[in-house]
C-alpha cells in the first residue's frame, strides 16, 4: 500500500516551511529604517523660494497660442537672465482645448471656467472704463453644470483697480458685474506709450503683443509677467504656454504648491499672485484655486530656458509613443502567451503574466529615466519603460526562485516596493511616469493618480494576501490578521499622506479592503453593522488625514486640505456633484460599459472557477481577490477617474490568478501529473 503510485490527477503535494518569527521581525525593522532614510531623503530636497515684487506696476501681458519662445522672447530674456524667472504655464479652463476666452475668463476668475461659444468677447467703452456686454451670457456659462468659478474675482480682491488693454484682457480684469474699471484698446496702448493707470494691468495686444513685452520688459517701474493665454484662434491645442517674469531678484524656473513642479505654474497661481500683488498681502482668497508664485533659484541661459519648455512639452507629447510602445509590445507578448496556451508550453504564458505582474510598476519607474530631456524623447521613452520593466520581471523571476514564492507574488512585492519607495521621496518619479496624467490635461501635478493607486493597492494586497496564507498554515491567525492590518496601513498611508500620495479617493477605496481582509482572517461573521462600519472607517481616515494636511495653512495644503476648507465655506457640495457625474460619465461611457461588463465576467470566473482550483496553494486567494474587487468597487465609485480604478485593478488580479493557474499547469506537468483545467484540484472552502 505504501508504494501505491499516485493518482494521476491527484493535486501536487505542496511543502510549506512556516516562516520564521525572527526573520519576519527583522524585515520589519529593517524596512522602518528604509522608509525612514528615504523620507529623509524627501525631506533634504531642496525647497523653492518666495518671490516678491517690488514695483510699483505689475503687468501681464497674455499671448494666445504662444506655446515656444519667440525671437522677441528669445532677446527680453537674453537681457534679462540676472532677474528673470522662467517656465511654462497650464492654461487649461473648465475643459480641455477651449479657446483663449476661457483661459482670460479662469485668470480673472481664479478657478477654471468655461465660457461655451462665447469666444468672442463683447467689449463697449464706458468713460475711462468698459463694459462686456456679454457679461450675463458668460456668467450662465460659468455657472452650467455645477460650475463654481466666480467671475470678477480677480478685480474683487484687489483693492485698487485692474486695468485691461483689449477684449482678452477685458474677461480677466472685469469687476463681477462685467464692468472694466479702465480699458483701452491695443493700437491706443502702444501709440500712448504704454501708459499704466492702475497697480495691475493685463495685455491681449495679439499681433503688437511682441512689441508691448519688449517695450515694457525695458522699464524699471513694471515688473512684467508674459504668459502663453490658450489656444490660438480657430485652433483647440491645449499645449502648455511659455510662462516668464521679468523684474525679480532671483532668477530661476517658477513653481507653487499648486503643481509642486518645477517650471510649472497653472492660471489659477497667476491669480493668486496677482492678488497679493495689488493687496500687498499673501493672505490667501478662499474662492481662488491657485498658489503664490515661488522659484526654484538657478542660474539661466537661453538654452536652458529652451530646453525646459521643450521637456515639459515632451511630457504630454512624446508620452504617446511610449504608450504606442506598450500597446505593440503588449501585443506581441499576449500572442506568444496564447501560442503557450495552444500549444500547452505553460511557462510561456507564466513568463508572459509574471512581465504583466510588474508591468505597471515599469510604467511608473519610468519616471526614474530623464527621457524627456532627451533629443529624441519618443525613442529613449520606448526604449526606458521596456527596459525598466524587461529588468523588474528578471527582478521578479530571482526573487520568486529566492524566497520560494509564486512568479506573481514576487512581482506583487517588487511592484509595491516599487511604489512605496516612490511614495517615501516623495513622489520623484511622477512627472515622468506613464501612469501619470499629461500636463495638457492639468489633472493631477503631484502624488499618485488614480491607475498608479489601482496598481499599487492590487499589488499590496496580493502581497498581503500571501503573507497571511503562510501564517495561517503555521497556525497563526492573529499574526496573519496583525500582518495584513500592518502591510495595508502602511500603503494607506502612502497613498493618503499629503507629502506623499496625496490621494483622496485612494485612502477611501483602500481602508475598507483593508478592514475587510482583517475581519474575513479573523473569521469574524461579516454583518450589515460590520459592513457598515468597514465603509465608516474609510471616511474616518481620510478626514482624519485631510484634516491634517488643511492644519498646515492654506498655502501648505494638498488638495485634501482645500477639500476641508472647502466644507467650511460651504463650498463642497459643486466639488463633490462635479466628481461625482465625472465618475458616472466614465462608467457609462462605451468604454465604461464595455469595463464593467468583462470585468464582471473575469472576476465570477476568478472567484467561482479558479479559486477553488489554487487554494491549495494559495489558501488565502479568495479574500485576497474580494479585497481587491471591494477596493476596485469603491475606489472607481470614489475618484473622478471612475472606471480609471476599476480596469487597474481587475487586470492586475486576472493577471495573478493567470500566472498562478500556468505556475499549476506546469508544476503538474513537470511532476508528471496532468490536471485538467476543468477539474477541480481542491473543494471551494
Amino acid at each position: 500500500m505504501g508504494n501505491r503510485p499516485r493518482a494521476r490527477n491527484a493535486p501536487v503535494p505542496v511543502r510549506v516551511r512556516p516562516p520564521r518569527r525572527g526573520l519576519g521581525v527583522l524585515l520589519l525593522v529593517l524596512g522602518v529604517v528604509v522608509f525612514a532614510l528615504l523620507r529623509g531623503v524627501d525631506a533634504l530636497a531642496p525647497e523653492p523660494t518666495p518671490s516678491d515684487v517690488y514695483t510699483e506696476h505689475v503687468v501681464l501681458v497674455g499671448v494666445p497660442g504662444r506655446s515656444a519662445l519667440t525671437d522677441a522672447d528669445r532677446t527680453v530674456l537674453g537681457a534679462h537672465l540676472e532677474d528673470a524667472q522662467t517656465g511654462t504655464v497650464n492654461t487649461r479652463a473648465r475643459y480641455v482645448g477651449s479657446c483663449a476666452a476661457a483661459s482670460w475668463t479662469t485668470l480673472g476668475a481664479g478657478r477654471r471656467a468655461a465660457v461655451d461659444d462665447l469666444c468672442a468677447p463683447a467689449v463697449a467703452p464706458a468713460g475711462a472704463g468698459a463694459r462686456v456686454t456679454d457679461w450675463d451670457a458668460r456668467l450662465a456659462a460659468a455657472a452650467a453644470r455645477r460650475g463654481d468659478a466666480r467671475l470678477g474675482t480677480l478685480a474683487g480682491s484687489v483693492p485698487g483697480c485692474v486695468a485691461a488693454v483689449g477684449p482678452g484682457a477685458a474677461l480677466a480684469a472685469a469687476n463681477s458685474d462685467g464692468s472694466v474699471a479702465s480699458y483701452t484698446d491695443a493700437a491706443a496702448f502702444v501709440a500712448g506709450g504704454e501708459k499704466l493707470s492702475c497697480p495691475v494691468t493685463l495685455v491681449d495686444a495679439g499681433d503688437a503683443s511682441d512689441a508691448v513685452i519688449t517695450a515694457l520688459a525695458a522699464r524699471d517701474d513694471v515688473t512684467l509677467l508674459v504668459s502663453g493665454m490658450g489656444p490660438a484662434a480657430g485652433s483647440d491645442d491645449p499645449a502648455m504656454g511659455v510662462f516668464y517674469r521679468i523684474g525679480t531678484t532671483l532668477p530661476g524656473f517658477v513653481t507653487s504648491a499648486s503643481t509642486r513642479r518645477e517650471g510649472i505654474v497653472t492660471l489659477t497661481d497667476v491669480t493668486r499672485e496677482l492678488v497679493d500683488v495689488g493687496r500687498g498681502s499673501s493672505a490667501a482668497v478662499a474662492t481662488i484655486d491657485g498658489s503664490p508664485l515661488e522659484v526654484y533659484p538657478a542660474d539661466l541661459s537661453l538654452p536652458v530656458v529652451e530646453a525646459q519648455v521643450r521637456e515639459v512639452a515632451a511630457l504630454s507629447d512624446a508620452s504617446v509613443t511610449g504608450y504606442l510602445s506598450l500597446a505593440a509590445g503588449g501585443t506581441l507578448l499576449a500572442l506568444l502567451a496564447l501560442v503557450g496556451v495552444w500549444r500547452r508550453w505553460w511557462l510561456l504564458p507564466e513568463r508572459v503574466l509574471t512581465l504583466g505582474s510588474v508591468l505597471l510598476a515599469g510604467m511608473m519607474l519610468t519616471g526614474a529615466v530623464p527621457w524627456a530631456r532627451s533629443g529624441s524623447p519618443g525613442l529613449a521613452v520606448g526604449v526606458a519603460v521596456w527596459s525598466v520593466i524587461t529588468v523588474l520581471t528578471f527582478l521578479a523571476l530571482g526573487l520568486s526562485r529566492l524566497l520560494r514564492v509564486p512568479p506573481p507574488v514576487a512581482g506583487a512585492l517588487v511592484s509595491a516596493v516599487a511604489f512605496t519607495v516612490d511614495a517615501a521621496l516623495g513622489g520623484p518619479f511622477e512627472p515622468g511616469s506613464l501612469l501619470n496624467s499629461r500636463p495638457v490635461f492639468g489633472l493631477r501635478w503631484y502624488g499618485f493618480g488614480n491607475v498608479t493607486f489601482a496598481a499599487y493597492a492590487a499589488a499590496v494586497l496580493v502581497v498581503a494576501g500571501w503573507v497571511a496564507h503562510r501564517l495561517l498554515q503555521a497556525r497563526r491567525r492573529r499574526a496573519a490578521v496583525v500582518a495584513v492590518g500592518v502591510i495595508g496601513g502602511v500603503m494607506a498611508l502612502c497613498e493618503g499622506w499629503p507629502s506623499m500620495g496625496s490621494d483622496f479617493g485612494g485612502i477611501i477605496g483602500m481602508v475598507p479592503a483593508v478592514v475587510w481582509f482583517c475581519l474575513a482572517l479573523s473569521g469574524a461573521r461579516i454583518t450589515w453593522l460590520r459592513a457598515l462600519l468597514v465603509g465608516a472607517a474609510g471616511v474616518v481616515a481620510v478626514a482624519a488625514v485631510s484634516v491634517a494636511d488643511w492644519s498646515r495653512g492654506p498655502d501648505r495644503r494638498s488638495h485634501l486640505g482645500n477639500f476641508v476648507q472647502r466644507v467650511l465655506d460651504g463650498d463642497a457640495v459643486d466639488v463633490v456633484s462635479r466628481k461625482a457625474v465625472a465618475s458616472a460619465e466614465t462608467i457609462l461611457s462605451v468604454q465604461g460599459v464595455v469595463s464593467v461588463v468583462v470585468g464582471v465576467a473575469l472576476w465570477w470566473v476568478m472567484l467561482r472557477w479558479a479559486v477553488p482550483r489554487l487554494q491549495g496553494r494559495f489558501t488565502t486567494l479568495r479574500p485576497t481577490l474580494v479585497a481587491i474587487l471591494l477596493m476596485a468597487v469603491v475606489g472607481t465609485l470614489a475618484n473622478d477617474g471612475g472606471i480609471g480604478v476599476w480596469q487597474p485593478a481587475t487586470a492586475y488580479a486576472t493577471t495573478v490568478v493567470g500566472c498562478l493557474w500556468a505556475a499549476s499547469l506546469r508544476a503538474g506537468r513537470r511532476s508528471g501529473s496532468s490536471p485538467s483545467p476543468l477539474r477541480r484540484g481542491t473543494p471551494r472552502a
